[in-house]
């Protein structure tokens, strides 16, 4: 994003006093030197009436409102207010600080002469006798403030942080899972490390941050059940989630002019036959913050109408004369906007947690990603996996090879740096891989089979095979010419067990039947849909609050196409497959149809909708039966009750109360009174993925 602006503050709050946010603002604007500066004031849900438009703006600051259901997360505030700034630096801060003058000057000149940086500052507490009125009383005495306040701790305090642009888009944002507040400036400065920026504490005497004393709001905050456990919360994520990339599946508020990011790169000639449905397994991708970069070298047939055909603007068309596979990656890493690159093959498939889980598996010191695969034969649908050893100087020295090209995901810039190497025709990602360990570059194994690679008569591994595995062996030569003996007994030493990544589904290939494309496999899901009743079905009829909804009917046969359609929403269905090689006969689908199986999958389906609608990042959605009036009344008090539904069939009819709590054990005190009957559980963890009742924490598991 282009833009004049050197510097970006935003303080987040809610229901706050407006005098102390002035003061805030007013020392922020007198400290920026000769550099074009902008404070933003993110006001996320206040409803006091304490702080107006007016006011704010009267002293110079950007103020944006962010409605809620009353949830007050800092995070989500400091993002909702970084989604409008305009500045290459970006500063967070709160809104009972007030800074010394120049202070904003050194950090902006700081970062923008060195964006590798993460900065902190140390806070100083003004004690009792200096609070926001008596501050406004006497104005800004910098010296007196430096004479009577106490350093606060550096870690666990919040204050000020501040990186560049970039950085912050690269790893979207504080992370918006958080709630209340605890423990989002720790973590996003861990992550920004993660990813390589250095942190470095400010220590300047032109540079000083003071806390205006008032009353302590903490003790107050943690008063309530809820947030206590809010907080405990925030330190899980702190504690217990190593990556640094977040809010991949949902970034609520986002920087504006933020790229995608991830580019997937498909190099591409004379492939449209295959091309259409290898795009279609990129969009059907549960993380959706992507490109797709596709490098037509030199095509004759119909790529440009297949590709033009998705008509979907994060598709980039490219077309140049045939210059070869690797002058076509390269053209494609030079387009990508993307902080990372994921290499995709014209012929072959995602699955559809691919991008998803490599992000996840980003941690401290890697570059890139990659995973197993599986060959499949085009023409039967027979698969073989490929689970990939690791990458590193042991492996290629061993053996030349390197994990599958079509499964890494690393960041853009080692290829826009390193570059594929245009005078070979073939193994260029063997040759591309040695370059980057010796270069330094770390990558990991992801433990999931993130390709399905279509094994077809045109394919480069069967057309130039031979080529192939003489650039296997010349990249061996190449990596072990100059290794001393001492060098390759340390490589051989490093080798053994760790080589190998236990792989999700390894044992179960089965699962990725619904992936294959559509000439190979009948697919049958689960899906409901309701439909009109006539009056003459026996099926499952649904009502709500009195009202017909309809009778329950399975979605029947999926393309391709339409499941992924419903893997970009996010969750990955419950999809039956079987190989057109195989008879399909009424038993095939198992109890797809059965009415029982039908109501359980509603209930389901419904209970994620809820927690869906709920904006919850985490919660236990609680479906119960014939609730008694007097408890739904209770729950409805509580803000517990969520909707309702009944279910007829066979005459018989049966309600359902779904209860949605937040914090995922209030609702075990219900269940303990012994008056509610509880058919199931769905709880949403952590990382944003729904559980069903069996995988649950044996203390919080209830039978159905």
């Amino acid at each position: 994003m282009s833009t004049n602006v050197d510097i970006s503050v935003v303080i987040g709050f809610r229901n706050w006093g407006q005098r102390r946010l002035q003061l805030a603002v007013q020392s922020i604007l007198e400290s920026f030197g000769p550099l074009k500066g902008e404070v933003i004031v993110s006001d996320y849900g206040s409803d006091d009436g304490q702080v107006t438009k007016a006011g704010i703006e009267s002293v110079g600051a950007r103020y944006v409102y962010t409605e809620t259901n009353g949830t007050w997360s800092r995070s989500r505030a400091l993002n909702a207010g970084f989604a409008h700034a305009k500045g290459k630096v970006l500063v967070s801060t709160d809104a009972d600080m007030i800074f010394s003058p120049r202070s904003f000057e050194v950090i902006g000149n700081t970062l923008l002469n060195d964006p590798t940086l993460c900065l902190l500052l140390q806070c100083r507490d003004l004690p009792k006798g200096w609070s926001d009125q008596e501050v406004a009383e006497a104005g800004f005495t910098w010296e007196e403030f430096d004479s009577v306040s106490r350093l606060r701790p550096r870690w666990g305090m919040g204050g000020m942080m501040a990186v560049h642009r970039e950085i912050y888009a690269r790893i979207r944002g504080l992370d918006e899972r958080m709630h209340t507040y605890g423990g989002e400036d720790i973590d996003f400065a861990t992550r920004a490390k993660r990813a390589g920026q250095r942190l470095l504490w400010v220590d300047d005497p032109d540079v000083r941050m003071y806390h205006m004393w008032h009353p302590p709001t903490r003790a107050l905050v943690e008063v309530s059940k809820e947030a206590r456990e809010a907080i405990e919360y925030n330190k899980s994520i702190v504690y217990n989630d190593k990556s640094f990339v977040r809010n991949t599946s949902d970034w609520l508020h986002r920087l504006d002019g933020t790229p995608p990011l991830v580019s997937v790169a498909i190099a591409t000639h004379n492939r449209s036959k295959y091309l259409f449905e290898s795009i279609t397994s990129v969009l059907g991708q549960t993380m959706q913050d992507f490109e797709i970069v596709v490098v037509d070298d030199g095509s004759t047939d119909d790529t440009r109408e297949v590709v033009e055909g998705f008509n979907d603007p994060r598709i980039r068309y490219f077309h140049q004369n045939q210059a070869g596979v690797a002058a076509a990656r390269n053209r494609a890493a030079d387009e990508s906007r993307g902080a990372y690159t994921a290499v995709h093959d014209d012929d072959d498939l995602m699955t559809p947690w691919r991008l998803q889980s490599q992000l996840d598996a980003l941690e401290t010191g890697l570059h890139g990603t990659f995973g197993a695969f599986v060959n499949f034969d085009d023409a039967s649908g027979e698969m073989k996996l490929y689970r990939a050893k690791a990458l590193n100087a042991g492996t290629i020295d061993d053996t030349g090879g390197a994990p599958g090209h079509g499964t890494w995901l690393l960041e853009t810039k080692i290829l826009q740096r390193l570059r594929y190497d245009e005078s070979l025709s073939s193994g260029v990602d063997n040759n591309l891989a040695l370059r980057m360990v010796r270069s330094g570059y770390r990558f990991a194994h992801s433990g999931e089979i993130l390709m399905m690679r279509r094994m077809h008569p045109g394919q480069i591994t069967v057309s130039d095979e031979h080529t192939q595995k003489l650039a296997a062996r010349q990249t061996r030569q190449m990596f072990s010419f100059g290794t001393t003996a001492r060098g390759a007994k340390h490589m051989k030493e490093q080798r053994g067990a760790n080589d190998w990544t236990k792989i999700r589904f390894a044992d179960q290939l089965d699962r990725l039947l619904p992936f294959l494309p559509d000439h190979l496999v009948t697919r049958r899901s689960s899906a409901l849909q309701l439909v009109a009743d006539d009056g003459t079905s026996n099926g499952v009829q649904v009502s709500h609050e009195d009202r017909e909804l309809g009778v329950l009917i399975s979605a029947g046969t999926v393309s391709a196409a339409k499941l992924a359609m419903i893997t970009a929403s996010g969750i990955v269905p419950n999809v039956v497959a079987v190989l057109n090689t195989e008879s399909v006969g009424p038993d095939t689908f198992g109890n797809i149809d059965d009415p029982n199986v039908m109501i359980n999958d509603y209930l389901s389906d419904t209970a994620q909708v809820l927690l869906e609608q709920s904006g919850l990042k985490q919660a236990i959605v609680v479906t119960v039966r014939g609730l008694l009036d007097e408890d739904k009344n209770q729950l409805i008090e509580a803000n517990f009750y969520a909707d309702s539904r009944k279910i007829r069939h066979r005459e018989k009819t049966t309600s359902f109360t779904f209860l949605i709590d937040p914090t995922g054990t209030t609702w075990t005190s219900w269940v303990a009174l012994g008056r509610m009957d509880v058919h199931s559980v769905l709880a949403r963890d952590e990382l944003n993925i729904y559980a069903p009742v069996n995988t649950l924490p044996a203390s919080e598991r209830v039978k159905a």
